[in-house]
């Protein structure tokens, strides 16, 4: 059935290059093999997928209107290179989870309609010195990925790092500035309130850089999901990011702080509140960078539940060498505690190749 989706997909992009004038294969496959304990886990040694960035392919075109206008299309696929399965986990994916949509481009920005990137995507993985990596990259972790294996560790942010049913304008860049406004459909009957909507920005001058994000989250993705339930129990998520970067010769410094506040906005009273703060580094060595970085999260709660005050505290370090524009090698130690339960460490050594 998967190779039916993948064939129909690339049968419709070579159908579409017919009439656009840019047609794009593209991906990226990454994976590791190591020695993997995230707190209150035991040790496994594996072979992994997704170590510095998750792995994808996918399709992209445009096709110029005239008057400057263009229009665009994406459809791109998570997949885990180490046993060939589709997608990023299993349970609540769908096949095109990374992308999904078409839109219009010209001198007033961009508009997308379909599934694309969540606010809080692009300010949290620019702004640390993992980048995207959802395996060791502190922040990322903290806020992103939840834990399934005794802690009730959860996820700082709701709503995934990607929104389905969306609408999504993009401003053009002014003088290093641009912004994204989204809005996501809950498409639920007589509930209209069932949706998200967010907002994040980006300033590049030169060596400094700003980024940041807002969203009200009260729908799950990439599916529903159970209404009225996005995050730790409740109903809804109100969160902001603030991040900065700064470039001193060979090495890039990150700075994020982060609030996600959950609660209900209609129901019983009650919240559950994390801050996550997060410090970073990359330094050019060779033909590589040294990567270092830490994030802090502590929740807490009202009334006074077990997971208040609980704190979660990781850092990772690592060499990534260059071997080529497209390929990479890379090596990464980290360690992780999460408060009452038993410290973990973690090695893990990959390869990574662009396509």
């Amino acid at each position: 059935m998967n190779r039916s989706i993948v064939a129909a997909a690339i049968s419709a992009a070579l159908a579409t290059g017919a009439f656009a004038q840019n047609v794009t294969l593209a991906g990226l496959v990454d994976v590791f093999a190591g020695s993997i304990q995230y707190s209150g886990d035991k040790r496994t040694s594996k072979v992994d997928s997704n170590g510095m960035t998750t792995s994808w392919w996918g399709v992209s075109g445009s096709e110029d209107l005239g008057g400057g206008l263009k229009s665009e299309f994406k459809i791109s696929a998570f997949f885990r290179p180490d046993t060939g399965a589709v997608g990023r986990f299993n349970g609540n994916e769908n096949f095109f989870s990374r992308d999904a949509w078409v839109g219009l481009s010209g001198g007033f920005g961009s508009i997308h309609i379909g599934r694309d990137l969540a606010p809080n995507f692009l300010p949290t993985v620019i702004f640390n010195a993992f980048g995207d990596s959802f395996a060791f990259s502190p922040l990322v972790l903290h806020a992103n990925v939840p834990l399934f294996n005794g802690t009730g560790w959860a996820a700082a942010n709701a709503g995934d790092t990607g929104w389905s049913n969306q609408v999504r304008y993009t401003t053009p860049n002014l003088g290093g500035f641009s912004a994204n406004v989204h809005y996501q459909l809950g498409e639920v009957a007589g509930n209209s309130s069932n949706r998200n909507i967010g907002a994040n920005f980006l300033y590049f001058g030169g060596p400094f850089a700003l980024g940041g994000f807002f969203h009200n989250v009260r729908a799950n993705n990439p599916n529903a999901g159970t209404v009225g339930s996005v995050n730790v129990g409740f109903s809804q998520q109100k969160a902001w990011m603030l991040a900065a970067k700064a470039g001193f010769g060979p090495a890039n410094f990150y700075a994020d702080y982060e609030r996600a506040k959950n609660d209900n906005y209609a129901g019983p009273a009650g919240s559950a509140e994390s801050k996550t703060w997060s410090l970073s580094a990359d330094v050019a060595a060779g033909p590589g960078k040294v990567l270092a970085a830490y994030a802090n999260t502590k929740w807490t709660t009202a009334p006074i539940t077990p997971r208040n005050g609980t704190k979660r505290a990781t850092f990772s370090v690592g060499y990534d060498y260059t071997l080529s524009k497209r390929t990479d090698v890379y090596t990464v130690l980290m360690n992780d505690k999460i408060t009452n339960f038993d410290r973990g460490n973690s090695f893990a050594v990959g390869l990574r190749h662009k396509f």
